[in-house]
């Protein structure tokens, strides 16, 4: 089972009190707004795109994990270890998709050491590592934790086979993320593609030959009585 995601309350989730983003470059104004005992300026000061040493140093130790969260989302100069941190309880948002994991300074030199890791989340970082090989998404791709096994059926190292069986597998998730990496077989994909149930997800394969994303396109169009594209190709 995964772990439980913490709580972000909607109100948490802003982009800051706009006079204190007139002041992201003051680095003055950051070191002692950043020293507030309120939750809103520290967490107002995080959204900064860049920040002195110190005040990231102080913000990343913050004891509210919004204020760290803001950190790993907008700030440059986050540091690795605090986005590892945020990473073992944050899958990324609409707003700033990808990070933390996506940020320039997330630490993926030695992830393979969470490869056992008891947080799911941690160990489908271990794939990663630059270190990590085709036995590690081997491993991970039967993982008892579906989000793990959907980490593993997006790899472009997974073996055509254990792909196949992902696309069967029982959580939805794994199974759309399966359909989508171009390893899979050709047989299997146009199957799915014949599938009502897998067909959406299998036409954002880039595998897809385009004279059959065109002809699909023929299809739908006929389906919905829409006028179809006139011109050339």
């Amino acid at each position: 089972m995964a772990a439980e995601v913490p709580d972000i309350e909607p109100g948490d989730v802003t982009t800051g009190l706009w006079w204190i983003g007139a002041l992201h470059g003051d680095a003055a104004a950051m070191r002692q707004l950043a020293a507030c005992p309120k939750l809103l300026v520290r967490r107002s000061v995080a959204r900064a795109p860049r920040l002195p040493a110190d005040v990231v140093a102080l913000l990343a130790r913050d004891e509210d994990r919004v204020v760290r969260l803001f950190l790993a989302e907008s700030c440059d100069d986050a540091p690795p270890g605090m986005l590892l941190e945020v990473a073992a309880w944050w899958d990324g948002s609409f707003s700033f998709p990808g990070r933390p994991r996506n940020h320039p300074n997330f630490p993926r030199d030695g992830l393979l050491r969470l490869v056992a890791d008891p947080n799911p989340r941690l160990r489908a970082l271990a794939l990663d590592d630059p270190a990590s090989t085709a036995a590690h998404v081997e491993q991970l791709g039967r993982d008892p934790d579906p989000g793990v096994r959907g980490a593993a059926a997006e790899d472009s190292r997974i073996a055509p086979e254990s792909l196949v069986r992902l696309v069967a597998d029982p959580d939805q998730g794994v199974r759309w993320r399966a359909l989508a990496n171009p390893v899979l077989p050709a047989d299997e994909l146009a199957t799915r593609l014949l599938d009502p149930c897998s067909a959406e997800a299998a036409a954002r394969n880039p595998a897809v030959p385009a004279a059959v994303m065109h002809r699909m396109v023929t299809l739908a169009t006929a389906h919905s009585g829409a006028p179809a594209a006139q011109g050339s190709s």
